[in-house]
């Protein structure tokens, strides 16, 4: 094997090493609805849902096995929810990927 294809295979697996963004999978959690909007409740903290349509089935304090991962900025339904101006503290925005 020449230096370039151990290069290549080395950068390759420190790629799938540092997954770029964090995942947690089948997590179980509590959704929870406010007039703020919608989370996710994991070991006390509060994740709110972006994309509202994944959890729209589910009622409150139903317990579900999810799989998520948090993002930065939402650009899905939660972006245009109409909501109160009450603080819920949470823990950020997340992106449901799975849920049962």
């Amino acid at each position: 094997m020449n230096k370039r294809n151990l290069l290549f295979l080395i950068l390759l697996v420190l790629i799938a090493y540092f997954p770029s963004c964090k995942k947690e999978r089948n997590l179980t959690v509590t959704v929870e609805r406010d007039c703020t909007g919608t989370y996710l409740r994991l070991d006390g903290k509060d994740y709110q849902v972006c994309n509202l349509e994944k959890v729209s089935s589910f009622s409150e304090g139903a317990t579900v096995s999810v799989t998520f991962k948090k993002i930065k900025e939402c650009r899905g339904s939660a972006k245009d929810a109409i909501v109160c101006f009450m603080l819920h503290e949470n823990e950020g925005w997340i992106e449901v990927e799975k849920i049962e």
